[in-house]
């Protein structure tokens, strides 16, 4: 099983900034009003800016933030704070694994999107999943990863050893604006839409 709770993901600060030396992504700057969450719907590891955004409870807008390191010359912009951990109350994915769903792609990879507040790998019309499958997410479940000390929970991918009984969604077809114009072809799809570790 390759999940890692959250909580114990916080302890290994430095493994989440495997992707990039120590100076590079040390402090997250958010506007004001934004709070500090963690989505991993791949299931994979890298830098933190991959996976800690700034999030805006009145609005439910997440955005990248800027990153300082001591071996960076990034100015923060005027006004942005270094933000809190959101709050389970501001922000949280899932109650149950069932709010969890496996999904599909451009690319054909398998990840996981909360109902709650969901994520679409591809949101263009012209997203192409050629050659998927539907057997992607064979092997896969989505469970819903209890936070810690206040902290919503996050949809994760996780592995399972049920290989064949693991599917997700098939994209539809959808016609590109080529079919449209010719009202012949289509030639689109459309998107319906371990494991790292968490520096608190």
């Amino acid at each position: 099983m390759k999940l890692i709770s959250f909580a114990a993901a916080s302890l290994f600060a430095s493994i989440s900034n495997s992707a990039l030396p120590p100076g590079y992504e040390d402090e997250l700057w958010c506007q004001p009003g934004n709070c500090e969450i963690y989505t991993n719907p791949f299931g994979i590891v890298g830098a933190r800016s991959t996976f800690d955004k700034c999030y805006d409870p009145e609005t439910n807008v997440m955005s990248e933030g800027v990153w300082t390191g001591s071996e960076t010359d990034v100015t923060v912009p005027d006004g942005f704070i270094q933000p809190q951990i959101c709050t389970a109350e501001q922000y949280s994915q899932c109650e149950v694994d069932t709010q969890c769903t496996l999904l599909i792609s451009p690319g054909c990879s398998c990840y996981v999107s909360s109902s709650i507040h969901p994520y679409q790998a591809c949101e263009d019309k012209d997203c192409n999943f050629s050659g998927c499958t539907g057997n992607e997410c064979g092997g896969y479940v989505g469970v819903c990863q209890p936070g810690f000390n206040g902290t919503g929970n996050t949809c994760m991918l996780e592995e399972t050893n049920d290989i064949g009984n693991t599917t997700a969604p098939v994209p539809t077809p959808a016609p590109s604006s080529a079919a449209l114009a010719s009202a012949s072809t289509m030639i689109c799809l459309i998107s319906i839409s371990s494991t790292i570790n968490y520096i608190a």
